[in-house]
């Protein structure tokens, strides 16, 4: 049974070959050998059963999780400390009111072992309220569109129209031009709210920089920018996106990792959540259908040149680009978000570095007023190991989430095919045996010039490629990917050659941890004009 399990998904990666995604890093995902394959039914006849993995009992997990329980006030770091302190390495959590069981496992020998058996067609829970929302909406509008969050065939069928439009290098250049307006917006809005005198900006600058993120991802998925940096021509509408956005991510969290009971009785909580997805879908319904007006009453010779990521989303089918509008927003804005508060932090707490990247940025583009071309953008090694090293130390969530694609064994226990596996890599991504000097912000771990051996010593030779994987990893990469790479990339950027960046305060316990890690802490960190 491992042996057809595993066959199948190596015939899969094959015949599907628009899902495979290669990471930066490169993973070996060669086929698995036929005494691999062996060895897994080997360990499979001496594991011991499923049902012995520690871990709580449905009644600590309900009680601790109500008022005055020990789970109650804990974020999810904090939740995954306890759990691995208590029950070891692999920690068995039943599930609750309809929820899956779900295995937690803190070895990245075990993510190896999961991702190398995932299967023809990877399987990621998490999403259930969305699942929920979207398999009872009474139009039935998700009937055969469930989006990315889905599963299996219907998955693969989505993935293989969406990857040409959204994994493709060749079309970054649709969204740079008005991701750069954005930026620039984004800048003048700095200046704007910055005080005269500490030139600190509000506390508050995480909604700011949410504004941002949010700005970004629509002027991708939605093809218009809906101005919410600036003070005037804000559409009422834009404003209620931006609002119910949050709330259904704040809902998200509540209904996804704490017991609930809203696949039964419709919570206050999931009557939120519901609202919010209503709001959500009107109105990237109504952009949609603005977007096709719009290029309907385009002449000839206005539709010459390439076809924006919208019309090419529309050419599948309505939809699917409705769909994918809402994926985007929903799953981008946070995400990122959180992304650059970690980056920033970072480099405002180590000017070295910061000056150093600073100095980069100049080199190949000395004019601060001129925009970046994407041949610019590529020539910045030290940019991108500044962002990837703050994303180890300030990583955006605590693991990935798949389901076990086979039997399989991991730390001695038997996993039945189907299982739901959380692998948890925040405390590894700090870890000595995998980063020197973890506590320390070093970029230059990340880069290493010709010639020059300096650096081993910051990256372990051996280190598993499996350890830091923050857009996940294969066919279930995040389709994003392309897209926030780019956004982080110029908003760095951007920051920098505008900007000296401090933070004068404390980062202790900067961010607090639901699904995302999501900054915990006024964000007062001081712009002061570069000077030319």
């Amino acid at each position: 049974m491992i042996r057809r399990a595993v066959q199948q998904g190596i015939s899969a990666r094959s015949s599907l070959s628009g899902l495979q995604v290669t990471p930066r890093r490169t993973i070996d995902t060669a086929p698995a050998s036929s005494s691999y394959m062996e060895q897994l039914e080997v360990d499979w006849t001496t594991a011991k059963p499923f049902a012995e993995i520690p871990g709580p009992t449905r009644w600590q997990l309900w009680r601790g999780f109500q008022k005055g329980g020990e789970f109650h006030d804990l974020d999810m770091v904090q939740l995954m400390d306890l759990y691995q302190s208590r029950f070891g390495d692999l920690c068995r959590v039943p599930g609750l009111f309809g929820m899956p069981t779900t295995v937690f496992t803190f070895k990245v020998e075990n993510f190896e072992r999961v991702y190398r058996t995932e299967g023809q067609w990877p399987v990621r829970g998490g999403a259930e309220p969305v699942l929920h929302y979207r398999a009872n909406r009474k139009d039935g509008f998700f009937k055969d569109c469930t989006g990315l969050i889905s599963n299996g065939p219907e998955w693969g069928r989505l993935r293989s129209a969406a990857n040409p439009i959204l994994m493709q290098h060749r079309n970054a250049d649709l969204y740079l031009e008005p991701m750069q307006r954005v930026n620039t917006q984004f800048i003048d809005r700095i200046r704007a709210i910055r005080d005269t005198e500490s030139q600190e900006v509000p506390g508050n600058f995480l909604d700011t920089i949410n504004t941002l993120t949010f700005e970004s991802v629509a002027v991708v998925a939605l093809d218009r920018e809906l101005g919410l940096l600036r003070d005037s021509d804000q559409r009422p509408e834009a404003l209620e996106l931006f609002r119910n956005i949050k709330i259904f991510l704040l809902c998200f969290f509540e209904l996804g990792i704490k017991p609930s009971v809203y696949k039964y009785i419709s919570t206050p909580t999931y009557r939120k959540f519901s609202k919010a997805s209503d709001v959500i879908f009107d109105t990237c319904s109504m952009y949609v259908n603005e977007a096709v007006a719009r290029i309907e009453g385009q002449s000839a010779a206005e539709r010459v040149g390439r076809k924006s990521v919208l019309e090419q989303l529309l050419q599948i089918n309505r939809k699917f680009a409705v769909v994918m509008a809402m994926d985007m927003l929903m799953g981008a804005v946070d995400t990122t978000s959180s992304a650059l508060t970690g980056i920033l932090l970072s480099l405002a707490k180590n000017p070295q570095q910061q000056k150093k990247l600073r100095e980069e940025i100049v080199s190949r583009l000395p004019q601060p007023d001129r925009q970046f071309t994407l041949a610019e953008m590529k020539s910045l090694p030290y940019l991108r190991a500044c962002i990837k090293e703050a994303m180890r130390m300030y990583p955006v969530t605590f693991g990935n989430i798949r389901s076990a694609g086979t039997d399989v064994v991991l730390d001695g226990y038997r996993i039945p095919q189907g299982t739901n596996l959380l692998m948890l890599s925040t405390n590894l991504l700090r870890d000595e045996r995998f980063y020197p000097r973890p506590k320390e912000y070093l970029p230059e771990r990340w880069v290493r010039p010709q010639g020059d051996d300096s650096t081993d010593s910051l990256l372990r030779n051996n280190l598993n490629p499996f350890v830091y994987l923050p857009f996940g990893f294969g066919p279930r990469m995040c389709v994003g990917k392309r897209i926030v790479d780019l956004e982080m990339e110029l908003t760095v950027a951007n920051l920098v050659r505008n900007f000296h960046i401090e933070f004068n305060y404390p980062t202790e316990n900067a961010f607090t941890s639901s699904f995302l890690n999501m900054p915990n802490i006024p964000l007062r960190f001081k712009f002061t004009d570069v000077k030319y």
